[in-house]
């Protein structure tokens, strides 16, 4: 749930990035979505979905609890897990073999306490108590 002050900075980077010069716009969002990472959101700019919409996507939420049992790699992966992607998926998306990918999922069930891979995703998509 977002509180008054992350919903205007989220307001604040999506400003920032429709605005017609497109060199200055990202600089003018980062303190704005550093603020709203700062207050414990998980924030990315799809820049995908932005160049066919025409229109900047930011995807912002509360940060999950299990992310802070975990190391920022492992953080990276499960979000993957999260996404519903395979290995192979996340490997070309963080640009690591299949293999390191593997590692880091065993890596995260056993820190997590956890024996199957959609196990990962439901506990990282409970709202924060």
């Amino acid at each position: 749930m977002f509180d008054q002050s992350s919903a205007q900075d989220l307001r604040e980077a999506l400003k920032a990035l429709s605005a017609p010069d497109s060199s200055a716009m990202a600089w003018d969002a980062i303190p704005a979505l550093g603020r709203l990472a700062d207050a414990g959101h998980h924030v990315e700019i799809d820049l995908t979905a932005t160049k066919l919409i025409g229109a900047p996507v930011i995807i912002a939420h509360p940060q999950s609890p299990v992310f802070d049992a975990l190391t920022p790699r492992q953080r990276d992966v499960a979000q993957g897990l999260a996404q519903g992607l395979s290995n192979k998926d996340i490997a070309r998306t963080l640009g690591i073999s299949p293999a390191t990918v593997k590692d880091h999922v065993h890596a995260i069930l056993k820190r997590l306490g956890l024996s199957r891979r959609g196990e990962v995703a439901a506990s990282i998509r409970q709202p924060k108590a």
